[in-house]
């Protein structure tokens, strides 16, 4: 009696981890902000971080421009650094997925042109393939230029069409929000120069 007892709460324990082992990780994080910035900017000698509150015109102008409204009142971001100047920034953000947030950072160069997007932390059940390094490749070079549109100049994940969209329509939020916002600030302040006409 004893050992049946003891083969089925074996069986019960093996079954659990089982059923645990099955069920998809939810809210995974992969990189912390301050990780993301070194694999984005490797050359970069220091990261400066710092945070902007947007007006209510700057808004309007990024939500008129990128098509896409603001998840965040403002923007967490970092200047990449070498030898004393502005290489390119990393800007943190997030969307929505199905039903939760994901995190993410965009690494843009002074120019305003991806550099890489890194997921930081996935908390949905299901479409994390918008981790996979051939998804996230295709942003590279991209700006505020790119129409930046699933099924269009980036392609489509099945069984992650919601997160692929959100994390797209992100990404092109982040490089107008450089463009029109970040880096004139830094142009004001004569820390970049200004960009040559179109």
């Amino acid at each position: 009696m004893k050992m049946k007892r003891t083969a089925s709460i074996t069986w019960l324990a093996l079954a659990a981890v089982l059923l645990l082992c099955a069920l998809p990780a939810q809210a995974m994080r992969y990189l912390t902000p301050m990780q993301a910035q070194k694999l984005c900017f490797p050359e970069a000698d220091k990261f400066e971080w710092q945070q902007r509150k947007f007006t209510a015109s700057e808004a309007a102008q990024i939500r008129k421009a990128s098509g896409v409204a603001l998840k965040l009142p403002g923007a967490w971001y970092t200047l990449a650094m070498k030898d004393g100047k502005v290489i390119g920034v990393m800007i943190v953000d997030c969307v929505k997925g199905k039903h939760e947030a994901i995190d993410f950072a965009v690494a843009l160069d002074a120019a305003g042109k991806v550099r890489c997007i890194e997921i930081l932390e996935y908390r949905e059940s299901i479409g994390d393939e918008v981790r996979r390094a051939g998804w996230r490749k295709q942003f590279h070079g991209k700006n505020t230029r790119s129409k930046l549109k699933l099924n269009d100049d980036i392609a489509n994940i099945a069984g992650a069409t919601i997160s692929c969209r959100n994390v797209t329509e992100g990404v092109r939020r982040v490089c107008h929000t450089w463009q029109l916002v970040l880096r004139p600030a830094l142009v004001s302040a004569k820390r970049l120069p200004k960009l040559a006409a179109r």
